[in-house]
Formats: structure tokens, C-alpha cells, sequence
């Protein structure tokens, strides 16, 4: 066993996966080794001296299956996952094995299987939960949210520590007997913004194109207030996309909303800096977790208007102050048009939104990640 390495395993797109790279680049600029464990997806530049070891991830049921085919899809894919992960754990021999959640299966079962045999430490990320993503396509009392809900929690308890994303996600955690640390996500470096231009407002979008963002909500906000002033750029690419492409099509044509797909790094971070406002529809699964992309956002200086989904938002978001909340698609048309006819509001939120979310996931890691 190598105890100066730690496996940070991703069980889905390493590229995809800001806050556990950034893990694996804080672990190495504080003198450990580290590998980046997860699925081969799209091409990225993994962070100076972290090593990456890619699994095959497979192919999930189709939107839209039977609970039975997706039962039968997703343990098929479990089964050659989870000796693959424990292979690639017995040949690296971590001493240590920081691991995302969720997924939480094969992630929490393989892992432990490996933690055993080499005397490894397991610390476990908690992003959101995993049965209450599986609820979004079955609903809260389905057989297989109530078992994966069983699981998650009762394999949770068996890892020696625990990392969770807000204050909400903590509390509930200690409710199921998990005593977790806060590590709230920040930018790792701040984007300075450019000189602001003459005209309408530029806001940014980075979607993810998942069932818990609400890319609807957008659309029709946008169909309600073309004229407000205000261009919204959308990122990114992934399963929704498809099933609304008409819409974006028409919006596009109106001059309101660029889709601009899949950004390269520098390519998202310039137009971050070129952006006046940032957007955030996530609709949170749990109640409990944050959005990532509002972190690049605040990091750019940007003011964000994010969806009130209730639960732990107001950890991130302060109406009025670094940002906007908005239930409906009614009230987000209203901000567009608010901002659009008095841009200079936004100028004091930039102020406040760089005073309160500083460059500063260091600090936060240091404090709050355990590992000697």
C-alpha cells in the first residue's frame, strides 16, 4: 500500500466532475500523489501530476424505461463495474479512497471491498443522494428508491469519514447517523472580468442538460419576455437536449438565446468573462445540495438569478445581494426585464458577490479534508 496516494474515484465522467478534480489537484499541491478514477468520457486536461485511470462506463436504459428494464440495464452495467473498480484499487493500493456520491452502487460496495483488503481509509464526498435522483424517474415510493434509500444510508455509516456539500446535507446526514464536514465548493481561481460592454446583457447558462435542471422553466421565461434586453448563452450538451431542440431553434432565430454546446475551458471562462448575469435552474433532487456552476460563476463576479427549489439554496444565494431566486418562469421574465431596463443594479452585486465568495477553496479544503 502506497499510503501517500489517494484514489479519487468518480463513478461517472471525470470531466464532468469539477469538484473532485479539484480534490485531486489540492491533494497534490499538499504533497500527496493522486489518481482520478472514473468513466471514459470527454478529453480533458487533468490537473498537473494527477494520474487518471479510466473505466468503461457503459450505456444506461433509455429515458423512458420500464422500472424493470432499468433494473435489469443497470445491473448488468453494476456487474462489470464493480470488479473493474476493484481491479483498478488493488493495482493502484491507496492509502486512502476519496469517493463521490452518487452514485452510491457499485461506488460504495466496491470500494469497500478494496478498503478492506488493502487497509485503506474511505472518505466519502456527499454531492446529493442517489435514490432521490432514481425518485425524479420513479417516484419517492417506488421499490427501487426505497431500496436504494436502505442502501445508500446504511453503506454511508460503515466509511470512516465524511465530506458533505451544506449545512442542509450535513444536518440530515446526522439524522441517519453520518457526521459529515462541511466543504462548500469555491472557485479555484477567480476570472477577472473584462470591460463591460454597450447594449443588451449577456447571461450565462451552464447547463447540464440533466432531469433535476429545470431548461423549461428558461425557455418559457424567454418566450414570455423576449424584448427584456438580455441574451442568454446556454452550454453544454446531454440527454435533454434532443426533446427541445425545436424550441431552441425558435428562440435562436429571435436573437434571445446561443446555444452554444460543449465549451472548451478557455472558451467557457472568456465568456464568463464577457457575461453580466449568470443563470442556474437547477431544481435539486434532495433539497439538500448546491450547484457547481454557480461556483464558476461567482468566480467570474457574476451576480446569479437561480431557482428557489427551497432546502439548502439560500446557503449559496442571497436575494438581492449576490443574486436573484425565482420560482417560475413569470418572475424570471420579470428580473430579465428588470435588469435588462437597469443594468447598472448589477454593478454593487458584482462587489458583493466578489467580497463574499473569495478564491478560496484552499482554505475551505485545508479545514475541512482530514488526511495526514
Amino acid at each position: 500500500m502506497n499510503a501517500r496516494l489517494v484514489a479519487v474515484v468518480v463513478m461517472g465522467d471525470v470531466a464532468r466532475s469539477p469538484r473532485m478534480v479539484n480534490h485531486a489537484r489540492e491533494l497534490v499541491a499538499n504533497g500527496f500523489e493522486a489518481v482520478l478514477i472514473g468513466y471514459r468520457g470527454r478529453e480533458f486536461e487533468a490537473p498537473a501530476g494527477v494520474r487518471v485511470r479510466a473505466l468503461e462506463g457503459g450505456k444506461s436504459a433509455p429515458r423512458g424505461s420500464s422500472s424493470v428494464r432499468f433494473a435489469l440495464t443497470a445491473g448488468w452495467r453494476m456487474s462489470r463495474l464493480f470488479p473493474a473498480l476493484v481491479r483498478a484499487l488493488l493495482r493502484e493500493k491507496p492509502g486512502a479512497i476519496l469517493m463521490q456520491n452518487p452514485p452510491s452502487f457499485p461506488t460504495f460496495t466496491a470500494v469497500a471491498v478494496a478498503a478492506r483488503l488493502l487497509g485503506s481509509t474511505v472518505v466519502v464526498d456527499w454531492h446529493n443522494y442517489g435514490f432521490s435522483l432514481l425518485a425524479l424517474r420513479f417516484g419517492n415510493s417506488h421499490w427501487l428508491v426505497r431500496l436504494a434509500r436502505w442502501y445508500e444510508f446504511s453503506a454511508g455509516r460503515r466509511m470512516a469519514q465524511h465530506l458533505c456539500v451544506s449545512r442542509a446535507m450535513q444536518e440530515d446526514l446526522l439524522q441517519h447517523g453520518i457526521r459529515a464536514e462541511v466543504l462548500y465548493d469555491k472557485p479555484w481561481l477567480e476570472t477577472e472580468a473584462e470591460e463591460r460592454r454597450s447594449g443588451g446583457l449577456i447571461a450565462v447558462y451552464p447547463a447540464g442538460w440533466t432531469a433535476d435542471e429545470d431548461i423549461e422553466l428558461l425557455l418559457d421565461a424567454l418566450e414570455l419576455a423576449p424584448d427584456a434586453g438580455v441574451t442568454v448563452y446556454i452550454t453544454g450538451e446531454g440527454a435533454k437536449e434532443d426533446s427541445l431542440r425545436a424550441r431552441l431553434e425558435t428562440l435562436r432565430a429571435k436573437g434571445v438565446l446561443v446555444d452554444t454546446g460543449f465549451l472548451s475551458e478557455a472558451e467557457y471562462r472568456a465568456l464568463i468573462r464577457r457575461a453580466d448575469l449568470g443563470l442556474s435552474l437547477h431544481r435539486s433532487s434532495s433539497r439538500l445540495d448546491l450547484a457547481m456552476k454557480v461556483v464558476d460563476l461567482f468566480g467570474g463576479g457574476l451576480p446569479v438569478c437561480a431557482l428557489d427549489y427551497g432546502g439548502s439554496i439560500r446557503e449559496q444565494i442571497e436575494d438581492g445581494a449576490t443574486g436573484f431566486l425565482f420560482r417560475s418562469a413569470q418572475e424570471l421574465a420579470a428580473l430579465f426585464t428588470r435588469v435588462g431596463s437597469k443594468p447598472e443594479m448589477l454593478e454593487a452585486m458584482r462587489d458583493t458577490v466578489r467580497e463574499r465568495w473569495p478564491a478560496s477553496w484552499s482554505e475551505e479544503w485545508k479545514r475541512a479534508v482530514c488526511l495526514h
